[in-house]
């Protein structure tokens, strides 16, 4: 009996330390984490996030188109466009243009060789005509530059001007580009009016073309050949696209949706590239290609050698217009043209 005792006052005060620590690991059991610690605990910023890219409207002091989304989640896509294919394929269009120009250049035994003998000219174009010409020209250079700079800038030029030197040079092709445009877009619009006449297609443009006209082959044409007039109809289709969602873009609040904005910008790079694309073969032409053009935009007229190669038909209308070079006539009134070589 007195060991029965002493055995319980031994056992029973430890009995006290085993319920405590029972006790305390009921109550871990109880409050400790899941395994996975992120399974059921939410990061407040990750939930604002999800909520966000929703796209769903909410309130906001500030009125305006989209003002009430926080997060539009269009805009990825957009970027993804634009930093992607557009990014990556209007480039090489362009590299590819300038290459084939180079290549029919050198296939071609570096442009015609024509040479005025006679010395005599003809009238080509007025002196009204020859200030738009260049009004456009140059104003089309510019906003292809500034257009470019903003469009591959990050890319191309901060590694070349620094970040705080790009950033300068970009606000000021927007600028240039905005106020430009307009001047540009009243330009093209006058081309369109006083430019078309002269440039409706017929069946001699038909065989020109169909002959190899565009390939250095000398044809039958009028005042404007089948080419010509192609160029001056690829200056009036993409000069509208291009000029109209120009003028959109500077005034967003007339869309309805960012999306339709976004997709505006896109059609607006991509027609002006394929555009200056283009332009490069009509700089070919007027210059290396064709001898004699450039004086048609820069005297107002042309020697009577080249108005028989190039414009045949034009020039058995004309020629009782011809001079002497050394009388030095000015340039004839009332002639138009297409922005292609004259």
């Amino acid at each position: 009996m007195t060991a029965l005792i002493l055995v319980a006052a031994m056992v029973v005060p430890l009995s006290g330390y085993v319920y405590v620590a029972f006790a305390q690991d009921s109550a871990v059991a109880q409050t400790a984490p899941p395994s996975d610690p992120w399974a059921e605990e939410v990061n407040p910023r990750s939930e604002v996030w999800r909520e966000g890219r929703q796209a769903t409207e909410g309130t906001s002091v500030i009125k305006g188109t989209g003002a009430n989304v926080l997060m539009q989640s269009g805009g990825e896509n957009f970027r993804q466009i634009r930093m992607g294919p557009v990014a990556t394929y209007l480039p090489w269009y362009l590299a590819v243009m300038i290459g084939a120009v180079a290549l029919f250049y050198i296939i071609s035994g570096g442009g015609e060789k024509l040479e005025s003998t006679s010395g005599k000219r003809v009238p080509r174009w007025s002196g009204f005509d020859i200030a738009l010409h260049w009004f456009v020209a140059i104003l089309f250079l510019v906003l292809a530059i500034t257009g470019l700079s903003l469009l591959f800038g990050r890319a191309v030029l901060i590694p070349l001007l620094g970040p705080e030197g790009f950033a300068a040079w970009a606000l000021a092709s927007k600028n240039i580009h905005n106020y430009g445009g307009a001047f540009f877009t009243v330009g093209i619009v006058v081309m369109i009016v006083a430019w078309m006449r002269y440039n409706i297609p017929d069946g001699t443009d038909v065989k020109w073309l169909l002959k190899g006209g565009a390939f250095g082959k000398h044809l039958p044409a009028g005042r404007m050949n089948g080419g010509e007039k192609a160029w001056f109809w690829v200056n009036v289709g993409a000069g509208i696209i291009v000029c109209a969602t120009g003028i959109m873009m500077i005034n967003p609040q007339i869309f309805e949706t960012r999306e339709l904005f976004q997709w505006n910008l896109i059609i607006h790079a991509v027609v002006a590239i394929l555009w200056l694309g283009a332009s490069f073969g009509h700089m070919y032409m007027a210059t290396l290609g064709a001898p004699g053009s450039m004086d048609a935009m820069t005297k107002g007229h042309v020697s009577s050698e080249w108005a028989k190669v190039h414009h045949d038909l034009w020039y058995d209308e004309v020629k009782d217009q011809e001079f002497d070079a050394e009388e030095g006539r000015g340039t004839s009134p009332g002639a138009g043209a297409s922005t292609s070589s004259a």
